[in-house]
C-alpha cells in the first residue's frame, strides 16, 4: 500500500512538473517574450497561480518564467489619452524604410476630427512625435451636432501605400486641471 503510494505521489509529481510550462505565457504566447514592463495578463496569472494545486515547485516555476521572459505582460493595452487641455501627442514608429504616415483622429462612425502627416524613415531621430490639438475642434464638433457627445474617439494611421489601421483602443480624457 505504502509502495503504491508512493508511485502515486511520483507519478503526479512528474506530470505537474512536465506540464507546467503548458500553462504559462511563455508557451501560449510567444510575441510577448522580451516585454520589460505593462499591465499584467489576469489570465496568465491565474494560470500560473493555478499550478501552485498541485505543488510549490510548479506555480513558482510558471511565475518566475512568465515574469523573467515578460511573456505575463500584454502589449497594446495602454490608453490612449487626451490631456486636460485637449493635447494628444503620439510617437512616431522608428522604421528602416522612408515612408509618410497620416495620422487621424476619427469618430466611431468614422468622421474625422483632426489629422497630422509626418514623414519617418532612417534618417529621422529618435524620440520625435506628433501633436494634436483637439480639445477645440471636439467642442466646436459637439456644438455644431457634427460629432456626438457619447461617440468615443480613435486613432488611425494610413500609410502612403493607402492601407489605413485603426488602433483598437478609445481615448480616455484625462482627468487634471
Amino acid at each position: 500500500m505504502r509502495r503504491t503510494m508512493n508511485r502515486a505521489i511520483a507519478t503526479t509529481t512528474m506530470l505537474a512538473m512536465a506540464a507546467s510550462p503548458l500553462g504559462c505565457g511563455y508557451l501560449l504566447y510567444p510575441e510577448r517574450r522580451g516585454t520589460q514592463s505593462g499591465t499584467i495578463d489576469s489570465g496568465t496569472m491565474v494560470m500560473d497561480l493555478l499550478w501552485l494545486l498541485p505543488g510549490i515547485i510548479p506555480g513558482v516555476v510558471a511565475l518566475i518564467v512568465d515574469f523573467s521572459s515578460g511573456a505575463i505582460y500584454v502589449r497594446g493595452r495602454t490608453a490612449l489619452r487626451i490631456s486636460p487641455n485637449g493635447r494628444v501627442a503620439v510617437r512616431l514608429p522608428p522604421s528602416a524604410k522612408a515612408m509618410r504616415l497620416e495620422f487621424r483622429v476619427v469618430t466611431s462612425s468614422h468622421r474625422v476630427v483632426a489629422r497630422k502627416a509626418a514623414s519617418i524613415g532612417p534618417s529621422s531621430l529618435g524620440d520625435e512625435s506628433v501633436d494634436f490639438e483637439i480639445g477645440e475642434t471636439i467642442r466646436q464638433s459637439v456644438a455644431r451636432g457634427v460629432v456626438g457627445k457619447s461617440e468615443e474617439l480613435f486613432l488611425e494611421v494610413q500609410t502612403d501605400g493607402g492601407e489605413s489601421e485603426r488602433f483598437p483602443t478609445p481615448f480616455e480624457m484625462a482627468q487634471g486641471a
